[in-house]
């Protein structure tokens, strides 16, 4: 257990911040009639309970009750030993342990006369075992789906936020350059090495994948063998740091013909405006790199429990542009001058300094 790296920093992410989310979410939730709201979180989906809390969730299932007023409310089946460290890395919630997470909610909102209608995120992917014990703990309360509405608040990201995914930035590029510094030979060590300099750096999680030779196939995998580097390959580096996620993919090519390619697609990110359609503004640009033409591209954000879900991309251009303050991970795939390329980077629309 990484309590070290986990561990809540006031710094960083200050209490303000965290009642600010608060309070936008109480906001949103008076605005759309809804008395309280459940976030369910697992290992794979623990974003939005992040969000709230600063606590990034692992492990196991566990439920998030955000009423009216007052604390929130976090029921895990995880053992008191482990609850005592979520309590100094969540400085907001009330932390419940309990064998039946979704039974102890269903009775926490039928004791409060005053809910009627409860909004659930994500509410088509909540456990069927978990939704059975809320809805029977609490056969009055009207169900709605709160997906829409949270993803509405995470539009715009906040200084707290802004700082983490920085740093986590910091920490993709330190341990991507290890392609070009690290001495390796084969996809298996150098993606051992960039993973350990993430580490090192403070990284709380990493998912790093290569494709040892673009130029025979595109597709990244995590891999641990001692597969040999051809003369155009691609790493991809994604890392979290205090639960945010960003991701950085870069193509290297031994003769340094990629510098072109790496130059224009660094343009293209701080570029991204509000308001505009990405589809358009990402061919506008192609037009302008000679000898290109575009594979694909896809946008990523994060919406909801996942890190980072696709939000638009070449077949899919979204229903609304991006807006400002939205934090994205811009993937993009070209043919230039005869090969192919893959560049992935962060941004935060509206600010180039990011």
């Amino acid at each position: 257990m990484r309590r070290g790296l986990m561990g809540w920093n006031a710094e960083e992410l200050p209490v303000a911040a965290l009642e600010a989310r608060l309070a936008r979410l109480r906001a949103a939730m008076a605005k759309t009639g809804m008395d309280a709201f459940i976030i369910y979180t697992n290992n794979t989906r623990p974003s939005a309970v992040t969000h709230v809390t600063g606590f990034t969730p692992y492990w196991s299932d566990a439920l998030m009750l955000v009423p009216k007023s007052g604390a929130p409310v976090f029921a895990t089946a995880l053992s008191k030993r482990v609850s005592e460290w979520i309590r100094t890395t969540d400085p907001l919630s009330e932390i419940v342990n309990t064998p039946k997470p979704g039974a102890l909610m269903g009775e926490r909102l039928a004791k409060d006369p005053s809910v009627k209608r409860v909004g659930v995120m994500e509410y088509d992917t909540l456990p069927a075992g978990l939704f059975d014990d809320m809805a029977a703990a609490a056969p009055s309360v009207e169900w709605t789906d709160g997906t829409a509405l949270f993803a509405g608040l995470r539009r715009e990201v906040d200084d707290a936020e802004r700082g983490l995914l920085t740093r986590a930035d910091v920490m993709a590029v330190a341990a991507l350059g290890q392609a070009l510094t690290g001495g390796a030979q084969d996809a298996g060590t150098l993606a051992g090495l960039v993973e350990q300099h993430a580490r090192l750096a403070g990284a709380e999680e990493t998912y790093i994948a290569v494709a040892p030779d673009l130029a025979a196939d595109r597709r990244l995998n995590r891999t641990s063998q001692p597969t040999p580097l051809a003369d155009r390959f691609v790493v991809r580096a994604s890392i979290a740091y205090k639960g945010c996620w960003v991701r950085r993919t870069r193509t290297f090519v031994k003769d340094g013909s990629a510098a072109k390619a790496d130059a224009w697609f660094a343009d293209v990110v701080r570029s991204i405006e509000a308001g505009k359609s990405l589809a358009e503004q990402i061919a506008a640009k192609v037009g302008e790199l000679s000898g290109a033409s575009l594979t694909g591209w896809t946008a990523e954000s994060c919406t909801g429990s996942c890190p980072l879900s696709a939000v638009a991309s070449a077949r899919f251009p979204g229903k609304e542009p991006p807006a400002n303050g939205q934090f994205l991970v811009l993937t993009v795939e070209l043919t230039i001058d005869g090969a192919p390329w893959i560049g992935a980077a962060p941004l935060i629309v509206g600010r180039p300094d990011f």
